[in-house]
């Protein structure tokens, strides 16, 4: 995903946090990953037993929106607000792709696809 600063960075669950990267190039002219803010998730969103753990299954590019999936269900995050959204009930998530429309760039249309 594109981060704030228009660097290229990603999100991934580290316990009970969701915690966000980015790519920077150091002094030397190397890239790096740069770990920046972390959410604590556990008290935003719901997990259906101590063994069940969150995981990141996609994100909206350009609206800053991270998708989330839990034995709760599936839910997103805003990442300038913190928003939190359930967004589908429980199922079967490897990967969430959204679909925005054109005309509305800031409205988030979600489709969901299960496999069995």
């Amino acid at each position: 995903m594109v981060m704030e600063d228009s660097s290229l960075g990603f999100a991934c669950v580290e316990g009970s946090s969701l915690h966000l990267w980015s790519r920077k190039v150091n002094a030397e002219g190397d890239a790096e990953w740069v770990r920046g803010r972390a959410i604590q998730l556990e008290s935003i969103i719901p997990v259906a037993s101590s063994d069940d753990k969150p995981f990141v299954v996609g994100c909206a590019e350009g609206v800053g929106v991270i998708f989330v999936s839990t034995g709760v269900g599936l839910f997103t995050i805003k990442l300038d607000s913190g928003l939190v959204k359930k967004v589908a009930e429980f199922g079967v998530y490897f990967s969430v792709v959204p679909y925005m429309s054109f005309y509305t760039p800031e409205e988030l249309h979600i489709i969901v696809l299960q496999t069995e």
